[in-house]
């Protein structure tokens, strides 16, 4: 008899907020661009020139990653809040390599053994971010 599937990992479903939030409504023009780097991450450029093509959140791309990548809602809101027109900086992933199902056993032989999740290296890919944005 084959072992039954397993169902495939899905990213959690994030909301657009910086669409709905009103943050977009305070700039005239928006021109970003944000790079990926580091060990395993895969060359990747996101360049957004229009608001309707904003997006909240950037997934990371490293394979070995879960739950991972950067919120340009959060960027873009500090922005808005300082009336800050420029940004050139470095954001740095939030996720965390390895498998997120990786268990350990604790205990002894006489007790029953519990399991505990593992501890996960912090995902060491980084977002170079440049944005420019001009205020109605």
């Amino acid at each position: 008899m084959p072992a039954p599937k397993t169902p495939a990992k899905t990213k959690p479903h994030r909301i657009n907020r910086v669409a709905i939030d009103g943050t977009l409504d305070h700039f005239s023009r928006i021109k970003i661009s944000v790079r990926e780097k580091g060990h395993n991450a895969e060359p990747f450029e996101l360049r957004i020139a229009q608001k309707e093509s904003m997006r909240e959140y950037v997934e990371c791309h490293n394979p070995a990653c879960f739950n991972g990548g950067i919120s340009l809602g959060d960027i873009l809101r500090e922005m808005a809040a300082a009336r800050q027109e420029e940004f050139i900086g470095t954001s740095f992933c939030t996720g965390l390599e390895g498998d997120p199902d990786a268990t350990t056993a604790l205990g002894s032989a006489q007790d029953s053994v519990a399991e505990e999740p593992e501890p996960h290296p912090s995902c060491a890919t980084r977002f170079e971010i440049e944005a420019s944005i001009r205020f109605r």
